[in-house]
């Protein structure tokens, strides 16, 4: 039996790269048919990278369901939502959320009544479950935490599903950074549900051997970047503080190299004083935030930051 799925909001490819690598008994078990997104970039390199996918550059919204292929005969179906995720989670921090953005749920019930799929499977940060209503600031009303969000799995369960989910880590399972995520499978009633079990862990002990895996393995150190003294454009005292942290923690301590992360700080501490090479790397997103600091001569000076806290 294979699976035949529908990929929306399906970006660059990521998930579909995933569905269409599965394998039983190292036979292919599943393809991608049709897949939906709003940017027209995504969907061209979605299509540089799968040719047989039928893509739509559409809003999810407005979308015609009709206009997707129907399933073929003898097929388990599946419908798969990554749901935009930023108006959810708390890295947005204190800032307002985007009202709009947080209904993109609501717009699966056309699709689910359409294709009636046999699963239909969701990926969301962890705070989806918190789904609620906004202030008239756009701020997450806290008494109403999670209140939207069981009102659409029960109405997705009265359409004949059955509901699990699980909270997985992508370093669990042998990537090389950390990244953490609400999956919720819907399934018709008499349909199993089955979730992987962890192949890697931070700790490994008598069930999972495996540690996790370092992003150093991914890097290439061969290239050095250039020096933050000969920049034309000097850097921020703020990212000057992060590296300093950084050689701090890391070159102080024996490191030759670590990962800084340019934007943002620790809630807790107030500074982000970066990642080990021999960690697993934090969540990679579509901004520009992290980079490799090298140290080429194991020498710091508190007075080349010029910092006032230091």
């Amino acid at each position: 039996m294979k699976f035949e799925v529908i990929d929306l909001f399906c970006g660059a490819g990521g998930v579909t790269t995933g569905i269409e690598a599965a394998r039983y008994k190292r036979s292919k078990i599943a393809n991608v048919i049709a897949c939906i997104n709003h940017d027209p970039i995504a969907i061209k390199s979605h299509a540089a990278n799968h040719k047989g996918v039928l893509h739509f550059t559409e809003d999810i919204k407005t979308f015609d369901v009709t206009r997707f292929p129907k399933w073929s005969t003898d097929t388990i179906t599946c419908l798969w939502a990554s749901l935009e995720c930023t108006n959810f989670s708390k890295a947005k921090g204190g800032k307002p959320r985007d009202g709009d953005s947080r209904t993109l749920a609501n717009h699966m019930f056309k699709y689910l009544e359409h294709l009636k799929p046999d699963y239909f499977l969701v990926e969301n940060v962890e705070e989806f479950e918190a789904w609620g209503a906004l202030d008239e600031n756009g701020k997450p009303v806290s008494k109403d935490n999670g209140r939207a969000y069981r009102r659409w799995c029960n109405r997705v369960e009265s359409m004949g599903y059955v509901r699990d989910r699980r909270k997985l880590n992508a370093a669990d399972f042998g990537a090389n950074t950390i990244r953490k995520r609400l999956f919720i499978c819907f399934a018709k009633t008499g349909f199993p549900i089955a979730w992987p079990q962890p192949t890697h862990t931070k700790v490994p002990d008598m069930y999972i051997k495996n540690a996790w895996k370092p992003v150093k393995e991914c890097l290439d150190f061969g290239d050095e970047g250039k020096s933050i003294f000969t920049r034309k454009k000097p850097l921020s005292e703020k990212t000057l503080e992060r590296i300093y942290a950084g050689l701090m923690k890391f070159i102080a301590g024996g490191d030759e190299t670590f990962i800084i992360k340019w934007l943002g700080n620790n809630a807790k501490t107030g500074i982000n004083d970066g990642k080990s090479v021999n960690d697993p790397c934090s969540t990679v997103t579509t901004q520009n935030r992290l980079g490799i600091v090298n140290v080429s001569k194991a020498f710091i000076k508190k007075i080349l930051f010029r910092s006032p806290k230091r």
